[in-house]
């Protein structure tokens, strides 16, 4: 019985140390999609998706400001940090949306 539990561990074990290797060869190929193209991509995606928030009177107060950023950093060539700029103002632009959509029913103070 006890040679079974150690054999056991010994497999799960490897199994794990298998598994963090291909996670360390496979999580940089996944996030690295900084390019000029995403970048775009996702800035773009925020302005829309801000200005549906805008026409619905619920849009955030950093959200416009975070894309300003992302643009920014965006005419600099810094792809990297403007495509996280730019997700997290998407992220923002979406959230408020669907603030407005579960409260929509709800009396709203500062709407009258």
């Amino acid at each position: 019985m006890n040679d079974k539990i150690k054999l056991f561990k010994k497999n799960i074990m490897n199994r794990f140390l298998v598994f963090l290797v291909l996670m360390t060869f496979i999580s940089p190929i996944i996030a690295s999609d900084a390019t000029k193209q995403s970048s775009e991509k996702y800035i773009s995606e925020a302005k829309k998706t801000y200005k549906k928030a805008l026409k619905l009177n619920n849009a955030w107060r950093d959200t416009s400001k975070i894309i300003k950023k992302a643009s920014k950093e965006h005419s600099k060539k810094n792809y990297e940090k403007s495509v996280k700029l730019a997700r997290e103002a998407l992220n923002q632009a979406k959230m408020a949306i669907e603030q407005h959509n579960k409260q929509k029913d709800s009396y709203r103070f500062l709407d009258n």
